[in-house]
C-alpha cells in the first residue's frame, strides 16, 4: 500500500487542508469565547491551536519537498518562492501565538474579556497569513498547473 495515492503528485495536497480547517475553526472559537466563557471553550480553543501548528509543521515540511519534486514553470518561480515565505510567516506566527497562549495565563488573569478580545483579534491576523498563504497555492496549481499532470 502507497501512502500517497496515484493522483497525488505528492502528500503535500492531502495534509495542507487539515491545519487550514482547525485553525479556522479555532478563530471562530476564538469569537465565541469573547461572549462565552466555559472552560470547556478555552480547552477547545486552546487544542485547536496546538494541534493546528503541529498541523503546519507537517504542512510546510511536506510543501517542500512538494516544491521538490516537481518542475514548476519559470513563470512560477516568483509565486512558489512568496508561497514559501508566506507559509513560514503563518508558520511562526500560529506557533508563537500558541505558545503566548500557553504561558501568558500562568503570569496574568487571562479570563477578562478585553484578552479575549485581543486573542481574537490576533487570530484573525493569522486567518489572513493562512489566505494569502493558501491563495498563492491555489495560483499555483490552478494558474501555472503546478503538481497537475
Amino acid at each position: 500500500m502507497q501512502l500517497v495515492p496515484e493522483w497525488a503528485p505528492n502528500i503535500h495536497p492531502l495534509v495542507v487542508h487539515f491545519p487550514i480547517a482547525l485553525l479556522s475553526l479555532a478563530v471562530v472559537v476564538s469569537l465565541v469565547e469573547v461572549f462565552f466563557k466555559p472552560e470547556w471553550v478555552n480547552r477547545s480553543r486552546l487544542w485547536l491551536y496546538i494541534l493546528g501548528s503541529l498541523g503546519l509543521v507537517v504542512t510546510l515540511l511536506s510543501g517542500r519537498a512538494a516544491a521538490d519534486s516537481v518542475s514548476p514553470p519559470f513563470s512560477a518561480e516568483m509565486t512558489l518562492s512568496s508561497h514559501s515565505d508566506s507559509a513560514y510567516t503563518a508558520l511562526w506566527y500560529f506557533l508563537a501565538f500558541t505558545l503566548i497562549q500557553l504561558v501568558l495565563p500562568r503570569f496574568m488573569k487571562v479570563d477578562k474579556t478585553w484578552v479575549r478580545l485581543v486573542y481574537f483579534l490576533i487570530a484573525c491576523f493569522g486567518l489572513y497569513l493562512l489566505i494569502t498563504t493558501g491563495e498563492l497555492g491555489a495560483k499555483l496549481v490552478y494558474k501555472y498547473g503546478v503538481g497537475t499532470p
